[in-house]
């Protein structure tokens, strides 16, 4: 995909290909911060424990197992790199939100930063693309051309940055961390974006907190963890807001919150109220989570069994007149007994015990098998036995979840050493 330019095709467009031109370099504070901030800091670790850092080039010993480090030169703290290479690069997206007149504007740079052993670090940073927004919501952007190439994010740096179709790129990579001293559209301050940042995609929270009062709600009430989630899960915020009113009302702090909007979910599904803090404020949330979807598995363990039993009746009459001649023959020592499946519900049972597939792979449609069941002479399932009749032997035999068990090996001896009664029996039914 190549980012074409193109014509202003209405006021908006042209407002915002006029202040394009408006804008300037941005400060050498806020370059700073992103350098500070956005990448990783390494301290280039040997094995003999020595240190050099990569943002001041000075030497220090380091023999502790962490993983971060303080320079003992400039006190910066960086993460400890085991490695005999010489040079590092880290690369990150940053913002900064900006007005243009009527217009917002969140500004995308790439920062490259360069570290070379036992030299201060370096580094450059390019404007990529300038995402627009006023305050009806409207949206456009204006960006370098994206270059040929495997890479999605790699750009033309020689283009200039001109109005463009908006892509998946410029959202992905405009999902950056966001320089804190920032200036916004007088209905975005109203509307309670100020001071601290929730970490989000700026321009979707923009967006948010101009077409939905909800957001609003919560971003004045400082409850970033909440604003974070619901500007990612706009269809979450949709089916939780009454629940999550009621929970604020009643300061109920929620520590995870796609877990809680899952738990929600789950309620409203088995008809419990939505709305009553007996259970939508849990004291243990995981538990409570765990707890309904367990339900909610077992539900939909049942519907599935149902369905699949329902497509097994179709060839319940071929089962019969495939599989009725084997009924009946119990292979047996003084351990252990092993019998063939014989109705279709004998097949469900086994797979549902069992923890394996031989009812849902559809086994009992299986012309060349024959399925048995091996269980101690107290009933207690131990293996289920698959014995092909074309080869006139036992293929496999599974316990629980496919293990193997203690009697695996003497059960295929049992039921390879019975082979000649399954032949017979095939032999008087034809």
């Amino acid at each position: 995909m190549i980012f074409k330019r193109m014509k202003p095709r209405n006021k908006f467009e042209k407002l915002v290909a006029a202040s394009n031109k408006e804008l300037t370099a941005i400060g050498s504070k806020a370059v700073e911060w992103a350098v500070r901030n956005v990448v990783k800091h390494i301290a280039f670790r040997t094995s003999e424990h020595k240190c050099t850092c990569g943002d001041c080039g000075e030497k220090f010993d380091y023999k502790g197992k962490g993983k971060s480090v303080r320079c003992l030169h400039c006190g910066h703290r960086l993460h400890v790199t085991d490695t005999l290479r010489r040079k590092h690069q880290e690369k990150s997206y940053f913002s900064t939100l900006e007005v243009i007149g009527s217009l917002q504007v969140q500004r995308v740079f790439l920062l490259t930063v360069l570290y070379s052993k036992g030299k201060p670090m370096d580094f450059y940073y390019d404007e990529i693309c300038r995402l627009w927004l006023n305050a009806k919501g409207q949206t456009a952007v204006t960006s370098r051309k994206k270059a040929r190439g495997y890479y999605q994010d790699s750009f033309s740096f020689t283009s200039p940055i001109e109005l463009r179709n908006m892509s998946e790129v410029h959202l992905v990579i405009s999902d950056t961390y966001a320089y804190p001293y920032y200036s916004v559209l007088p209905e975005l301050r109203r509307n309670g974006m100020k001071g601290k940042l929730p970490d989000c995609h700026p321009l979707k929270l923009m967006k948010a907190l101009l077409s939905d009062h909800r957001m609003e709600t919560i971003m004045k009430a400082k409850d970033y963890r909440a604003v974070e989630y619901f500007v990612y899960h706009a269809l979450d915020l949709n089916s939780c807001w009454q629940s999550y009113k009621v929970a604020s009302r009643h300061h109920y702090r929620i520590e995870d919150m796609g877990t809680w909007c899952d738990t929600i979910r789950l309620l409203d599904k088995y008809g419990k109220d939505i709305r009553n803090i007996k259970y939508i404020c849990p004291l243990n949330l995981k538990a409570e989570h765990d707890h309904w979807l367990k339900k909610s598995n077992v539900v939909e363990q049942k519907r599935r069994d149902m369905e699949r039993m329902a497509k097994a009746k179709a060839h319940e009459a071929e089962f019969y007149k495939n599989k009725s001649c084997f009924f009946g023959i119990v292979i047996s020592d003084d351990d252990i007994e092993i019998s063939v499946l014989d109705s279709l519900e004998a097949y469900r049972e086994e797979g549902n015990k069992m923890k394996h597939c031989v009812f849902q792979c559809e086994y009992y449609a299986k012309t060349d098998s024959v399925i048995l069941s091996a269980h101690d002479h107290s009933g207690n399932r131990i293996e289920t036995v698959e014995f092909s009749l074309s080869q006139g032997k036992v293929v496999q035999s599974r316990g629980v979840c496919n293990s193997n068990t203690e009697y695996h090996e003497r059960i295929i001896r049992l039921v390879n050493e019975n082979a000649y009664r399954f032949m017979e029996a095939r032999r008087e039914s034809a």
